[in-house]
């Protein structure tokens, strides 16, 4: 009886379609809670890094492949015990759920005006055409915020920044992933001052990735003759 209820509380994921598609995970809607996401590791990418072929010193993590889970939760815990009322603008951890893809973490879904995911800050980028006034102020508030609850954020680009709401109000852009103390010498935590460094070396590196790699709808209407 034990066993039965034990299988019957992991959650089925294999064979639904994830909503995205990232790096090394996937997010699936929660098949229980519409309003949360969980996000599972990409069979192929475990393989790639802690597999037979991975570098060997990532094998040395305890957590290996859910090291990445591991610092999102401490991050998020740790903006939630200092800067509550700072209402950090990084995804809702909600915890963890045994799937029968593995080991899944537990987030609030951001949402758009239309209830489904919200958009990525890359695509926000080419519908507006660039940099527009409205997105120069929403990634400044999103700066803000992170430096005033001094969020350690260990990779920041495009598309793991969303533009919508959730529980905590909005809409206002959110980093889904990428949070967290990665360094061995935890050089981030030891000193506000060099966060704010490092954060803002990360802003201005992904506004550059913008330009560099995300095109126009603008540009791309006239070049075709739209």
């Amino acid at each position: 009886m034990a066993a039965a209820e034990a299988s019957a509380s992991i959650l089925r994921l294999a064979q639904v379609d994830p909503l995205a598609v990232g790096h090394l995970r996937k997010v699936y809607q929660h098949p229980l809670e519409p309003d949360f996401v969980v996000k599972v590791m990409r069979e192929d990418a475990v393989e790639a890094r802690w597999g037979a072929g991975g570098r060997w010193y990532k094998k040395l993590v305890r957590a290996r492949q859910y090291a990445g889970y591991v610092r999102e939760l401490k991050e998020y815990i740790a903006a939630q015990a200092r800067f509550a009322a700072g209402n950090a603008p990084i995804a809702r951890m909600v915890g963890l759920a045994e799937t029968d893809l593995g080991l899944g973490l537990v987030s609030e879904k951001v949402r758009a005006a239309d209830g489904s995911l919200a958009p990525t800050l890359a695509a926000r980028y080419g519908r507006e055409g660039g940099f527009s006034a409205d997105l120069e102020r929403d990634l400044a508030q999103f700066l803000d915020g992170l430096l005033a609850c001094n969020v350690i954020v260990g990779d920041m680009h495009a598309w793991n920044i969303v533009h919508g709401v959730d529980s905590r109000g909005g809409p206002r852009f959110v980093l889904i992933d990428g949070f967290g103390e990665k360094h061995v010498l935890p050089r981030s935590s030891m000193s506000r001052r060099l966060n704010a460094w490092n954060t803002r070396k990360l802003f201005r590196r992904m506004r550059e990735q913008l330009v560099r790699l995300v095109p126009l709808e603008t540009e791309t209407s006239s070049s075709t003759g739209g």
